[in-house]
């Protein structure tokens, strides 16, 4: 297996050539994830010429030669929107997606790129999601939290090494990602109703939004979607459901997504242990990087994060960044590197604050504070014992996360 730091050192590895600044000069730049895919094309001065979307790309789950047909066809696509024939390919492309963290693999995927569709690009660079996020915002290092259908933390220190937590996918890890989300609700449920287990919270909400969003009376109508029928997506997507019950101060989602908090942060904790003094004491403190549409209900697992970073007393300081643009922006700024194409990156405009915390800043009474909030609102809203009772009617579109 390729370790994240030979990744990086591979994409900083530039073959000698003469700076290039040609505005004819062609960079693309993917980030692939399990549910989709986004393609930016940069000029040689690295203005943006347009953005494709595409599905998703994961190798793990359709294969090296699927993802390489849908890699090349989201070229192929922004090549006609700009009008760039067909025979031209673009000067390089970067691949920054989900689940290439494994050297033989990759080499796989870019072999058969060149091989089967020479005409979509020249060259290539190839790396994991997380490395084009964290490119995307931090020119120097950090840590970039991915949230999304899954989970992965990655921290590249400022010369280059690299430490990961997380990534292992939906049946080894993916703790705090939607899936996990989803999953844990539908077991809390499962458990309850046999007994075996009872939920920490009342399941008079999420079992009847189970029922509806999967379209089924009762648990053994939904073993094909785990089972025979199995797509990863379809259970993380749930998630919304468990987002909109925190809406309406269901006990059960807002405990969820507290848990869901505090994983995110353990992933921050294992990582940060690795960081060089540079970034910890820099302003702001260290800086994270949060990517996936589960940070959109930060709200809610605010106070399960925030006490773990305070209780394991790892981390003095830290900043939360959300990105204001495409995470394929890091894959193309790998791809300008590699055919050394020099061009200010607005690494500031990138990203913005969303969280900071410092220590000093809260106190324990704050900790307290905060619990017996929580604990408040939980109890106001504990008012069915009838855990697979009706609800109020759940909607299909909720908040995303």
């Amino acid at each position: 297996m390729m370790k994240s730091a030979d990744l990086v050192q591979e994409a900083a590895t530039l073959t000698l050539r003469e700076p290039q600044f040609s505005e004819d000069i062609r960079i693309g730049g993917i980030e692939g994830g399990g549910t989709h895919s986004t393609l930016v094309i940069l000029d040689g001065k690295g203005a943006k010429l347009t953005e494709v979307k595409g599905p998703d790309t994961n190798h793990w789950t359709i294969g090296i030669d699927e993802t390489a047909a849908r890699l090349s066809a989201m070229i192929e696509q922004g090549k006609r929107t700009l009008d760039i024939p067909e025979t031209v390919p673009l000067d390089c492309v970067g691949l920054t997606l989900s689940g290439c963290e494994e050297e033989t693999t990759n080499r796989q995927i870019v072999g058969t790129l060149l091989k089967k569709y020479p005409q979509s690009a020249k060259d290539y660079v190839i790396s994991s999601d997380t490395l084009g996020s964290l490119r995307t915002g931090l020119e120097s290092g950090g840590i970039v939290l991915i949230a999304g259908t899954g989970s992965n933390a990655l921290l590249i220190n400022p010369d280059g090494t690299t430490h990961n937590c997380g990534g292992w996918g939906y049946m080894m890890g993916d703790e705090g990602g939607a899936y996990w989300i989803a999953h844990r609700a539908c077991k809390y449920v499962f458990d309850d109703i046999d007994d075996f287990v009872k939920a920490p919270e009342p399941i008079s909400y999420v079992w009847p939004a189970m029922r509806n969003y999967f379209n089924v009376t009762d648990r053994n109508a939904i073993l094909p979607y785990m089972y025979k029928n199995f797509n990863k997506s379809t259970i993380a997507e749930f998630t919304m459901e468990v987002a909109t019950g925190c809406d309406r101060g269901d006990p059960l989602c807002l405990k969820l997504f507290e848990e869901a908090g505090q994983l995110l942060a353990k992933h921050i904790n294992a990582v940060s242990k690795k960081a060089h003094n540079d970034l910890k004491l820099a302003q702001g403190g260290l800086k994270v990087i949060c990517v996936g549409s589960v940070w959109k209900s930060w709200k809610y697992m605010k106070n399960g994060f925030v006490n773990e970073i305070h209780d394991r007393h790892v981390v003095d300081e830290l900043s939360l960044l959300r990105l204001t643009t495409s995470s394929a922006l890091g894959a193309c700024y790998l791809a300008a590197e590699k055919i050394n194409c020099q061009f200010v990156k607005p690494y500031d405009s990138n990203v913005e604050i969303f969280f900071h915390y410092k220590r000093d800043r809260y106190p324990e009474t704050q900790k307290e504070e905060h619990s017996v909030e929580l604990k408040n609102h939980t109890d106001e809203n504990h008012t069915d014992e009838n855990h697979t009772g009706s609800s109020a009617p759940v909607h299909g579109n909720g908040e995303s996360t």
